[in-house]
């Protein structure tokens, strides 16, 4: 009976004690932004020093290093190979900082991607500050970091949301100039130069949703004394852009550039309506919690609802929207990705609502909250307790270039690596020299060297010089997975059969069947 009393006892001091600290919490003056840097923090980190490269991140590193390493600072190569279908300042920027830290690594990419990330936050909260209380700020900067499309590439270094940040500040200076009544010749040129930098990121397209959006709340608001200076931040933002096209341009170049545009891909009609099917339908998925207030928004402001955030509201649905139902046309293929500018716009858009509807309509705000709150809770979860918990099912690249490197150091030199299997992602952890070269002249190299290759490749290889012996070192994941062997393009002709001995031995460890026999 005493034990019974105790515990009771000792359990209404732990509850009384927790809720002394919620209240001290309550009634402590905590700015908001501290907030925002705060769960910005506990999402980036330890994440961001664990998760290994992936989706593009190793080829932003691998354009940093050929830079930095290489010198090839104007026309982009990635390990050799050149990569001048647009500009890449989130690389130039990896490797200035590359090179004041003594080389470019993950954290040259990481550092000023996460850093963008939290900048689009802080925008995002100080617009939305001003009409609200601290909760509904911190809320909608909330929506910027967890909405599905920017957290999944939460710690990942891709000029996505460095390009959606620097176009948001555009946005943000001529706003706040708005509100003055005025946007000066110098807010305009720094806005212009905010876009010419985004300009430079992923080349000059995606400036439209900056471009119709403010250019669209010009034009309904009758602000014909801003005219002149948009169309100077317009001219600011695009120079730089046809610039460096124009510097780097080789005969070739215009198809490649038009391709990357996706208005070569030769789609048919039917191809085309299903691709943009699926941006529609995913992006009611990409841009959550966005995507469920949007259409509510739109109808209130037509009932005339909203006039005291009226104005703000209208130009952040106009910038988040117009460039998405551009995409929504385009003549070519889309990616949900290519719509990331406008989650800025949607979170200022969530963060008013939740204040001006938590009590009108609750249930609509309630599922806005609870797919923040999850997805928040979620990265938290995944940085601070699962990578953590089994750590090696996040950084297979790593594990591969650690691989690599132990085969290396028998072998030092060049790093040869299969154009088209090899990804970028193992590269940006393997020392200097790297190259990537196609499979046809990797059977060219007149040198013994280690190179990376998938069975097949290394089959083709064998088949491709009669003379070079193949000696396998390693295996790393992938699909295919891929093999680190050592060529020795000046083997004599008589190394022959040894050669294909190995090379069905290598072909049944790395795909589990022979290879298929061929001249050697």
């Amino acid at each position: 009976m005493s034990q019974a009393i105790e515990s009771k006892a000792v359990t209404e001091i732990v509850w009384t004690w927790f809720l002394r600290q919620v209240t001290r919490v309550r009634e402590a003056e905590i700015p908001g932004w501290f907030w925002v840097v705060l769960l910005w923090a506990l999402m980036a980190f330890p994440a961001a020093s664990l998760r290994g490269t992936h989706y593009e991140e190793g080829t932003v590193i691998g354009l940093a290093r050929g830079a930095l390493e290489d010198g090839h600072w104007r026309a982009p190569y990635l390990y050799g190979l050149r990569f001048a279908e647009r500009p890449v300042l989130l690389s130039w920027i990896a490797a200035a900082l590359g090179s004041v830290t003594g080389g470019v690594g993950v954290w040259s990419a990481r550092l000023p991607h996460l850093l963008f990330l939290l900048a689009g936050g802080l925008m995002v909260y100080h617009l939305v500050l001003p009409h609200t209380r601290r909760a509904p700020a911190v809320f909608a900067a909330l929506c910027w970091f967890a909405c599905p499309m920017v957290a999944q590439k939460f710690v990942t270094a891709e000029p996505d949301v460095t390009l959606s940040v620097l176009m948001f500040g555009g946005f943000f200076l001529w706003w706040h100039g708005v509100i003055q009544d005025r946007v000066s010749l110098p807010r305009w040129i720094c806005i212009g130069i905010l876009l010419a930098l985004s300009g430079l990121t992923k080349g000059p397209q995606p400036l439209a949703f900056f471009g119709l959006g403010v250019g669209a709340y010009i034009l309904i608001k009758r602000r014909w004394s801003d005219v002149a200076g948009f169309a100077l931040a317009n001219i600011i933002a695009v120079l730089p852009s046809a610039a460096w096209y124009w510097a780097v341009m080789i005969p070739g170049d215009v198809q490649g550039w038009l391709h990357h545009s996706r208005l070569d891909e030769g789609m048919t009609a039917q191809q085309w309506l299903r691709d943009h099917l699926d941006f529609a339908l995913s992006m009611i998925m990409e841009w959550a919690p966005g995507s469920i207030l949007l259409i509510p928004a739109i109808l209130a402001m037509r009932r005339g609802e909203l006039r005291g955030d009226r104005d703000l509201m209208l130009a952040a649905i106009l910038y988040a929207t117009l460039g998405a139902l551009v995409l929504l046309v385009w003549p070519g293929g889309v990616a949900t990705r290519y719509a990331m500018p406008g989650n800025l716009g949607l979170a200022v858009i969530g963060g008013i609502l939740f204040e001006r509807w938590w009590f009108s309509r609750h249930w609509l705000i309630a599922v806005a909250n609870t797919i923040v709150t999850g997805l928040s809770t979620a990265l938290i979860v995944l940085g601070w307790l699962v990578i953590p918990a089994s750590p090696d099912t996040f950084r297979q690249t790593r594990i591969d270039a650690q691989t690599i490197a132990g085969v290396r150091a028998t072998m030092p030199g060049i790093i040869y690596a299969a154009e088209t299997t090899v990804s970028a992602n193992v590269l940006a952890y393997v020392p200097a020299p790297v190259r990537r070269l196609p499979a046809s002249e990797l059977a060219k190299l007149k040198v013994p060297a280690l190179v990376i290759v998938s069975p097949a490749e290394m089959e083709a290889l064998a088949k491709a010089n009669a003379g070079m012996r193949i000696i396998s070192h390693a295996k790393l994941s992938g699909n295919p997975a891929l093999v680190v062997v050592e060529i020795r393009p000046n083997a004599t002709a008589h190394h022959g059969n040894a050669t294909l001995a190995r090379l069905q031995a290598d072909s049944v460890a790395a795909t589990g069947r022979p290879a298929k026999q061929g001249p050697l």
